[in-house]
């Protein structure tokens, strides 16, 4: 039986929190999404409906943008000096932790020293030739053949950090506790979405990648409750959830249209060249992404 291919990354939370979204300047009202719905079914509503906007940022890049693990399986032909370069499928690569080769499926070794690899530019996955460093063993040998095929299966996390604290922060605090640790590292700079609270924060050198509990280089400056968004997203790709999302939430008169003749209200989410009050929305939070699209 054949290994199973890794199943794409599925988007669990949104990368805009709820109380970011209102205190942002939408002067939208998302307090009655459900009808005579309570406060907590209305927040729910809003978190669907930013997750969704989220997965449409995801789509829209072709890529996940919050950090996730992911894995390729590749055929690939090392050069004249027996190293092999991988062109990532999802960015920016933050840490390779597996890489496997070998000549057929069956026969896929392992490399237990990864220090012969390194990421270019956020992008390409460079594996040193194992012989020219102290371990052998995928190949006779333990060398690659030049211009001859092969099988690479890499493990890697790839894109921005994306997560809410778990419990609350006090002002002078030296730690936070965040729901999932993916794509934080060493000196990284995140941002708490707070609002009214907001600020930068940067990660002590001594974090261990994986914990959920991120040291911090320096101490809180604010006080912050559970739920706050701390993420290592751009600013630009949070505009672009937002903008999305109120193209979702906004009503316009279509009553005159096919099919809503007998719905006075119906959805606005339409890019400027069907017209439409959500139009330019649409437009900007696509300006917004495409710095960040992957080309493949």
């Amino acid at each position: 039986m054949s290994t199973p291919t890794p199943p794409d990354v599925l988007l669990t939370a949104p990368y805009v929190a709820v109380a970011a979204f209102r205190a942002a300047p939408t002067w939208l009202d998302s307090d009655d999404l459900i009808p005579g719905g309570t406060a907590t079914k209305q927040d729910a509503e809003l978190y669907n409906v930013l997750l969704r906007a989220s997965a449409w940022a995801d789509n829209q890049c072709n890529q996940s943008l919050g950090a996730a693990p992911h894995t390729q399986q590749r055929n690939v032909r090392p050069n004249r000096r027996g190293d092999i370069v991988i062109h990532a499928s999802s960015v920016p690569v933050r840490q390779v932790t597996a890489v496997s080769l070998g000549a057929g499926p069956a026969s896929l070794s392992p490399l237990s020293d990864l220090s012969g690899v390194w990421v270019e530019d956020g992008r390409s996955i460079h594996i040193t030739n194992p012989a020219r460093t102290n371990w052998a063993g995928w190949l006779e040998f333990g060398t690659a053949a030049p211009g001859r095929d092969m099988l690479a299966s890499i493990t890697y996390t790839a894109g921005y950090a994306s997560a809410t604290l778990t419990a609350a922060a006090s002002s002078g605090a030296t730690a936070v506790t965040v729901s999932t640790p993916s794509g934080i590292f060493p000196g990284d700079v995140l941002r708490i979405w707070d609002p009214g609270l907001e600020e930068a924060v940067i990660v002590a050198p001594g974090y261990t990648p994986g914990s959920s509990t991120v040291p911090l280089a320096t101490p809180l400056g604010q006080t912050h409750a559970a739920g706050a968004g701390v993420s290592g997203l751009p600013a630009d790709v949070h505009q672009a959830v937002i903008c999305y999302t109120v193209a979702l939430l906004m009503r316009e008169d279509v009553s005159s249209q096919a099919p809503f003749a007998e719905a006075p209200f119906g959805p606005a989410a339409r890019t400027a060249s069907s017209g439409g009050q959500a139009g330019g929305l649409v437009n900007e939070a696509e300006r917004l992404l495409m710095p960040y699209r992957r080309v493949r």
